[in-house]
């Protein structure tokens, strides 16, 4: 099966390198784009939220540091891998749900990510690779490594 246009989709882990070399192979096997994806969740609705009901905690300047701190860690990564900036993209928001509606809004036909190959618990209570395994509408890859 040739693809043209893979997702590499990648948290900011020590592991996340090694999910990209896999994308990037890949993509240069079948000539085919390739996107890169970071997901960041984000943090509650700070304006209006109070720890004790009396005082306002605005956790917006936080949210902004963390995500300039995963920017400057997925830019980082994709230099390394000669990935244009447009080809890099940041998001907020479910991981899962805007891989998913990223792929499909970008065409894309494969969806590559890391796995941890978790067990017990942690499997009945599912994972972000797991979910987006069987919400995609185009074929994943899910990479395995050991923590």
């Amino acid at each position: 099966m040739s693809y043209q246009h893979i997702l590499v989709a990648l948290d900011t882990s020590q592991q996340a390198p090694q999910v990209l070399e896999k994308a990037s192979k890949l993509a240069q096997q079948n000539n085919a784009s390739l996107s890169l994806l970071h997901v960041m969740e984000p943090m509650a609705d700070a304006a209006n939220y109070a720890f004790d009901g009396t005082i306002a905690v605005d956790l917006l300047p936080l949210q902004n540091n963390l995500q300039e701190a995963a920017k400057e860690s997925i830019n980082k990564l994709a230099d390394s891998f000669a990935i244009t900036d447009s080809d890099r993209h940041i998001l907020i928001g479910q991981a899962a749900s805007q891989i998913h509606d990223f792929s499909e809004q970008h065409g894309c036909d494969l969806i590559v990510i890391g796995s941890h190959g978790r067990h017990g618990l942690a499997l009945l209570l599912g994972s972000t690779a797991n979910a987006v395994l069987h919400g995609a509408k185009c074929d994943v890859l899910a990479v395995r490594f050991k923590d």
